[in-house]
C-alpha cells in the first residue's frame, strides 16, 4: 500500500515539527513517524481525517503511551504548556495486528495499556523517552513494531479491499469493493470496522478526499478536481471538503501547504 496522507497542521503557537520515515520493512504498516516539540504557551493542532490510527508517546513529564482511533472528521486540539510528543501514524490494518481492538477506539487518546499489558506500554514509553534524538526514537519504535508486525497478515478480503480503494483513489462503491474482495457487503463492513475502525464507505471517502487534497495547487478549478476524482459535480466535492475537513476548498488550499 502506498498512502501518504496529510494529517495535521499547526493553527496556533510555535512548534518544532518533523517527520521521519519508518524502516523500509515497515512501510506497508506505518505511514510515518512524527514529532512535535513546543515550549510554554497555548498551542492548537488541527488533525485531518486520514484513515490512520496514531500511536503517540508523551515525552514531557512522566512518559506515557496512547492510541487514538481513525478520525471521521477534522478536529482542533488545544494544548497549553510544554508539549513534546513522538508518534507513529499506523496505516489501515496495522493497529489490529498489534492486538488493539480497533472497533473500541475513540478519536481521543486512550492509554495504550488498555490494549496491551501495562508493562509493555510503560517500557515502550520509557525507551522512546530515553532515546537521545528523533532518529534514535524512530529506531526504538522500529524495533517495537517490527517484532509485532512483520510476518503478520490481515484477512485476505480486507487486504484486497484496501488495495482496491487505494488503486482507485477512493472512487469506488461498497458494492464494487465487496465484489472485488470476494466478500458480502455486510461481511466487508465488519472487517473494516474491526481492522480499520471505519466503515468501507467512510474509508473510501477519506482516501478520495486525501487524494484530492494532494492535487490542490493554488488557483485550481474545483470542477476539474471534482471530475478527476469521480465526484458527481463541483458542489458534491465542496460539500465533502466541508464535512470531512471542516473548511471550504479555498481555505484548504492554504492549509494544505503547511499540513504534514
Amino acid at each position: 500500500m502506498t498512502f501518504q496522507p496529510k494529517s495535521a497542521t499547526v493553527l496556533e503557537g510555535r512548534f518544532e515539527w518533523a517527520q521521519v520515515a519508518p524502516h523500509p520493512a515497515l512501510a506497508r504498516w506505518v505511514s510515518s513517524y512524527w514529532t512535535i516539540d513546543a515550549g510554554p504557551g497555548k498551542h492548537v493542532v488541527r488533525t485531518l481525517p486520514d484513515a490512520c490510527i496514531d500511536l503517540t508517546l508523551q515525552l514531557e513529564g512522566k512518559p506515557a503511551a496512547f492510541v487514538a482511533g481513525a478520525q471521521k472528521r477534522a478536529h482542533s486540539w488545544p494544548r497549553e504548556g510544554r508539549t513534546h510528543l513522538f508518534g507513529a501514524r499506523l496505516l489501515p490494518g496495522a493497529a489490529a495486528l498489534l492486538g488493539i481492538r480497533v472497533a473500541e477506539l475513540a478519536e481521543e487518546w486512550v492509554p495504550l495499556e488498555a490494549f496491551v499489558s501495562k508493562t509493555v506500554a510503560a517500557r515502550l514509553a520509557r525507551d522512546v523517552a530515553r532515546s537521545t534524538d528523533v532518529r534514535d526514537r524512530a529506531a526504538t519504535l522500529d524495533a517495537f513494531l517490527t517484532e509485532r508486525l512483520l510476518n503478520r497478515e490481515l484477512d485476505g478480503r480486507l487486504s484486497s479491499a484496501l488495495r482496491a480503494v487505494f488503486a482507485r483513489h477512493g472512487d469506488i462503491t461498497v458494492t464494487e469493493l465487496a465484489r472485488s474482495a470476494g466478500a458480502h457487503a455486510r461481511t466487508l463492513t465488519r472487517l473494516f470496522e474491526q481492522g480499520v475502525g471505519l466503515s468501507p464507505k467512510r474509508f473510501a471517502r477519506i482516501v478520495r478526499l486525501q487524494s484530492a487534497l494532494r492535487s490542490l495547487p493554488d488557483g485550481v478549478s474545483w470542477a476539474s478536481v471534482a471530475r478527476e476524482f469521480g465526484y458527481a459535480d463541483q458542489a458534491h466535492f465542496i460539500r465533502e471538503v466541508r464535512e470531512l475537513f471542516g473548511a471550504p476548498p479555498g481555505a484548504l488550499v492554504k492549509l494544505a501547504a503547511r499540513t504534514q
